[in-house]
């Protein structure tokens, strides 16, 4: 292959590991095929350019590949050493050089040559588990064992003779768009001299080959630096843009690294997972940090006007209300579905004052990677109403994300009701429109803002507890489960096919946003009348 002209080196991965040996595909993980670029680059000592030899191949993950590069063109000197004649890379696939003819116009024989053999594999650094958004199949480790032989002189016929081979065992972890560099020649004063050179480096990058999809969906990226490069899956896309999120619409689905790069070369990535025709949210900042919020704590905020503990979640502004521990008289023979009243017994827990409302969920999903649900309430997404069409699963991992948990069923009826026997949260009055959202007609919009009917609050001051939205508990559905729970924190059967939800919604009659009332939904789930809020074990 021909030299060529490059730029300045791009940032590297330098650090490498010694290995005893080659490394191999994951067992159990998907096939993936990787192409694998080499590239030799000479940096002289007086221009800022550089010559290069590029050499590429498609590599099955586990597969060996074989490359060979030389450098330089030297003749016999008088004193059976060697004189340079010229500083010419080439490369190309197997073993050493020698095996194809020089080009037209070359003169002497290499300086020294290099065989590489590489193995690329999935990367194990980044193998997670399904759900987790580590589980992203574009890092790879790169297994490499590079021999050099370099030329010591010539014989008396004229023959080249070579050094011992010397050889070097690396492994690195190299993401789409980085790349790795061995180095090759660190010159000394003659070699400086003669070639003009201060170094030769050996550069490895691999690209992922993403097999054709079927299924696609899409990513919106929110940024705050403006003008920066994005790179989805290592090619580039578009720029970002400060005034307005960008849509990166058929996106195949999987795991897919977004990138953004700024002008001085700053970086910040997210590993984002597509699903058909939904969107994942994402945010980056390439000012050296991702938009995260603040690690999970709770911040004292005294007591509320109920005259109970308060704090405020810094990781999305939520205000947890304590509750204390105690008994109380669970289940209602008054209430739909007459279940048993029995005395319970509830440990000390926090529960969130309000449910989780849109504007907080999609900074989690911004920062996580979960996509948006697919399907939007007709009323649109406001920011301050109840997320909804939001499954189970999706509502315990924002719990997990700011350090809670859903609550048990029994934490959730206790927080509703208190220790009175009440029959709703606000006492025995009937509901009404100034108590809760029920009832609402279909064509409109359906929840109302989280918190916006004061008067409707629980003994311990939280609001929302009847209305509004189904809120998810944890514990699986059954309903004979009253008949043999323990007295002290039930938490609902060991196994089953539906979870419990509580509280009823903007589309319940009157009588089901009852404190005890119980209901359930399977598992998957979705439907705009249901959300969730979090708990948490006591600080």
């Amino acid at each position: 292959m021909k030299s060529r002209p490059i730029g300045v080196v791009s940032r590297a991965l330098l650090a490498g590991l010694l290995v005893a040996g080659l490394t191999s595909e994951v067992e159990g993980a998907e096939p993936r095929r990787v192409v694998v670029r080499l590239e030799v680059q000479a940096h002289p000592v007086i221009t800022s350019g550089a010559k290069a030899c590029t050499v590429s191949r498609e590599i099955a993950d586990g597969a060996n590949g074989s490359f060979w590069a030389s450098f330089g063109q030297v003749h016999p000197d008088a004193d059976r050493t060697w004189k340079a004649a010229g500083s010419e890379i080439r490369c190309g696939e197997g073993g050493f050089a020698g095996r194809e003819a020089r080009p037209t116009g070359s003169t002497g024989v290499p300086y020294f040559e290099v065989g590489a053999a590489v193995t690329p594999s999935r990367s194990v650094r980044t193998q997670g588990v399904p759900g987790s958004k580590n589980l992203f199949s574009t890092a790879t480790d790169v297994a490499a064992v590079v021999t050099l032989r370099k030329l010591s002189g010539f014989s008396a016929t004229g023959e080249p003779i070579y050094g011992v081979p010397v050889q070097q065992r690396r492994m690195f972890t190299i993401e789409n768009g980085d790349d790795a560099l061995v180095p090759l020649l660190v010159p000394d004063s003659r070699e400086k001299s003669e070639f003009g050179i201060h170094e030769v480096m050996l550069r490895i990058d691999t690209r992922v080959v993403v097999p054709p999809a079927t299924d696609y969906g899409a990513i919106s990226l929110r940024s705050e630096t403006p003008g920066a490069e994005v790179l989805l899956d290592g090619g580039r896309v578009d720029r970002t843009s400060k005034e307005k999120d960008l849509l990166l619409r058929n996106v195949p689905v999987g795991d897919r690294e977004v990138r953004i790069r700024d002008g001085r070369g700053r970086e910040a990535r997210r590993i984002a997972r597509v699903r058909k025709d939904r969107t994942v949210l994402v945010a980056l900042s390439a000012a050296g940090r991702e938009l995260s919020p603040p690690p999970n704590a709770l911040v004292p905020t005294g007591k509320n006007d109920r005259g109970y503990e308060a704090y405020r979640r810094k990781r999305d502004g939520a205000v947890m209300v304590k509750i204390p521990e105690g008994e109380f008289h669970m289940g209602n023979l008054e209430t739909e579905g007459h279940p048993q009243p029995h005395t319970v017994y509830v440990s000390t827990f926090l529960m969130d004052k309000t449910p989780v409302s849109f504007g907080q969920y999609k900074r989690f999903l911004e920062a996580s990677g979960w996509p948006l649900p697919p399907d939007d309430p007709y009323w649109g997404i406001l920011d301050d109403h109840p997320a909804v069409f939001v499954t189970r699963e999706e509502s315990r991992a924002y719990c997990e994300w700011v350090g809670g948990r859903l609550p048990t069923e029994a934490e959730r009826e206790k927080a509703a009701r208190g220790r009175d026997e009440r029959k709703y949260p606000w006492g025995d009055k009937e509901p009404d429109p100034s108590l809760g959202v029920f009832r609402h007609t279909w064509g409109y919009v359906a929840t109302e803002p989280v918190g916006s009917h004061p008067a409707g609050q629980s003994p311990y001051g939280l609001l929302d507890m009847g209305g509004n939205v189904w809120e998810a508990c944890e514990d699986w559905f059954d309903p004979h489960y009253y008949e043999v729970s323990p007295k002290k924190d039930p938490r609902g059967p060991a196994t089953g096919r539906s979870y419990v939800v509580r509280g009823g919604s903007w589309d319940s009659r009157p009588s089901v946003l009852s404190s005890s009332c119980r209901n359930f939904a399977y598992i998957g789930y979705r439907e705009g009348d249901f959300g969730f809020r979090c708990a948490a074990d006591p600080p």
